[in-house]
């Protein structure tokens, strides 16, 4: 599969990533929306200066529950702490100023919803402001929120009900309305970062907020923040996904994302680790398939979604997969998440898929990026290069949506390693495999892959088994099935047993749904 030719210029050189000092710049990983919400509750009610948001949307509505315990149906009605009036409260009380972007165009108009809100609550919102980015059909996908210039989250999900969910991914939650994905369980990581990071990060909201300037009538840009000077230790990169003409005039925008994950890539050995909501992007498949081909040795380990909320991405995700030859690759695993709790007497254990939101690269336990891009052309570089149809890649050519990204490298230029790319991978695999499962930095002697495959064997004969009782852990892997329904998945990957299937899509809800505009745009 040949590359374009901007994405082979942008890949003759390494990427440069700037050093920090490692006691000074901290990350944190928050896996799963209900941690991350909490740490950013705590933030925001302990702010003093200044609470700065970008999302691509902001219901008021929008909840922070705690997690109680493994089974949450048992829930009558949902119970938790408002996102939005926690915000107005640190603005009213602690004379804290509130900036908050989101987007204003016909595909979605979250900032007018938002001001409509504020105004009902009747309280003072002198310090508050919305602005709506309006750039058709272009979208503010970048999910940030920046508190006191001092501690900066890069949130993985939309600030929506129903894409709330904590690690035991009950196949069925009160607390997550079945309006948004079919009520599916959400599996989703956010990173949490401290120290000059988070004045680069600034300057990107600065810049997107600069953005939707021209579009209210008095206001004026804000001068971009400077980054302070870094010292050489371990190495953290925040990266964009801009588009052309982003910011006016002969501006090209930014493709900065697609190129540290490319230089990412090429820089594997042994393991690349991908969990991510789609996988349909030309230039990072082929990279992969061209990491397979360098390296005898290097494993890769895929978990994404088999029935994704645009219904397009299957068939795109699908092809690539087929194409690349990475769908029956010896040394490629393909997997799902799934989650179970015992079911009734009369319909087997229950079963229902888990969303993976995710936007997860791990390489080599030594490199990694997180934030709010898909692996799709609209996140990297051109929306257009995901269609097979010539006619609609023209139309959709280099549309491109503002995403963010936080790259972290340990080891830099020879120096010791803090360790986070691996304790991200080891987080993730003891969630997605087991606690008991080897998620340690040692490869097994027989290989990832092979460790993957046999608990997924060991999965299916445990659901063929145990007709009513649930696994051990309540998350867990299946291998990755090109079939279009739940149902029929469960079947191609050797599920006989009669089971409580919480999510089965219809004919047209898989091949060609609006429910995926009503989730994502309502």
């Amino acid at each position: 599969m040949t590359r374009g030719t901007k994405h082979k210029q942008a890949t003759t050189h390494a990427v440069r990533y700037r050093d920090t000092t490692s006691h000074r710049d901290k990350v944190e990983w928050l896996i799963d929306n209900c941690r991350a919400y909490e740490s950013l509750l705590h933030a925001v009610r302990n702010s003093h200066e200044s609470i700065r948001i970008s999302q691509l949307a902001f219901d008021a509505d929008c909840l922070t529950h705690s997690a109680v315990g493994a089974d949450s149906s048992v829930f009558v009605a949902p119970e938790g702490a408002l996102l939005l009036d926690a915000i107005l409260e640190a603005s009213s009380a602690n004379h804290v100023k509130v900036e908050i972007l989101l987007n204003s165009t016909l595909l979605l108009d979250t900032a007018t919803l938002l001001r409509r809100s504020i105004a009902k609550r009747g309280r003072d919102a002198s310090r508050v402001e919305v602005r709506g980015l309006s750039r058709f059909p272009q979208l503010l996908h970048a999910k940030m929120v920046i508190v006191d210039e001092k501690r900066a989250f890069l949130i993985g999900s939309p600030f929506v009900n129903g894409y709330w969910d904590d690690s035991s991914h009950a196949p069925v939650d009160r607390r997550r309305p079945r309006r948004e994905l079919g009520g599916r369980p959400l599996h989703d990581v956010s990173t949490a970062v401290e120290g000059q990071v988070v004045h680069e990060l600034a300057a990107v909201f600065t810049n997107l907020w600069n953005a939707a300037h021209h579009d209210l009538a008095g206001s004026n840009p804000i001068p971009v923040p400077r980054s302070p000077s870094r010292a050489p230790d371990s190495c953290i990169q925040v990266v964009t996904t801009l588009p052309s003409r982003f910011r006016g005039g002969s501006d090209e925008g930014s493709v900065g994302i697609l190129e540290a994950l490319l230089d990412g890539i090429g820089r594997a050995e042994h393991l690349i680790y991908i969990e991510h909501q789609y996988l349909s992007s030309r230039p990072v498949v082929a990279a992969l398939r061209d990491a397979l081909e360098r390296h005898p040795d290097l494993e890769i380990i895929l978990v994404l979604n088999q029935n994704p909320d645009v219904t397009a991405y299957r068939g795109w995700q699908n092809a690539r997969l087929m194409e690349s030859g990475m769908l029956r690759h010896p040394r490629v695993g393909l997997y799902t998440l799934w989650s179970a709790a015992e079911g009734r007497s009369d319909a087997g254990i229950m079963l229902n898929q888990v969303f993976v939101h995710s936007k997860v690269v791990v390489v080599d336990n030594h490199w990694a990026m997180v934030g709010s891009a898909n692996l799709d052309g609209v996140s990297l570089d051109s929306y257009g290069s995901d269609f097979s149809s010539r006619l609609l890649g023209r139309i959709f050519r280099d549309v491109r949506n503002a995403d963010v990204a936080l790259v972290v490298r340990d080891g830099a230029r020879g120096s010791a390693g803090s360790g986070s790319a691996g304790e991200l991978r080891s987080r993730l695999w003891r969630e997605h495999l087991g606690p008991t499962a080897r998620a340690g930095a040692a490869r097994p002697e027989s290989g990832w892959v092979a460790l993957w495959q046999q608990i997924a064997r060991e999965n299916v004969v445990m659901l063929n088994d145990s007709v009513r009782e649930p696994p051990a852990a309540c998350t867990f892997i299946l291998p990755y099935s090109m079939k279009s329904t739940p149902r029929t998945q469960l079947k191609d990957v050797g599920i006989s047993a009669t089971v409580d299937l919480r999510y089965e899509p219809g004919w047209l809800e898989v091949h060609w749904s609006p429910a995926w505009v009503r989730n994502m745009f309502l």
